[in-house]
């Protein structure tokens, strides 16, 4: 496992809100990685209800989700672009 960092390129879903991290641990887990990217993003982690957002990243090189387990050496390469959308659960509606 590498303890090197890389940098990537980061937005939230409508692109209106884009980073570009420059230091990313490689040892850190995906999980790390959005914590410190919705900060740094300014982005919402509750709704108007109060009901806490999750949020997953996608990576756009391979068009697939990363799992929050993953470390970023492992799935990332320099210069990615990750894209954060919210984990929307279906039905969830407080009836």
């Amino acid at each position: 496992m590498s303890s090197a960092t890389i940098a990537l390129r980061a937005s939230d879903v409508s692109g209106q809100r884009a980073v570009r991290a420059t230091s990313v641990p490689g040892d850190s887990t995906i999980t790390e990685l959005l914590s410190g990217l919705l900060a740094k993003m300014g982005l919402a982690r509750h709704d108007a209800a109060g009901r806490q957002i999750r949020y997953r990243a996608r990576l756009e090189r391979e068009s697939r989700h990363l799992d929050g387990h993953e470390r970023v050496s492992e799935a990332l390469q320099p210069d990615d672009h990750v894209v954060l959308t919210p984990n929307v659960d279906a039905g969830a509606a407080g009836f």
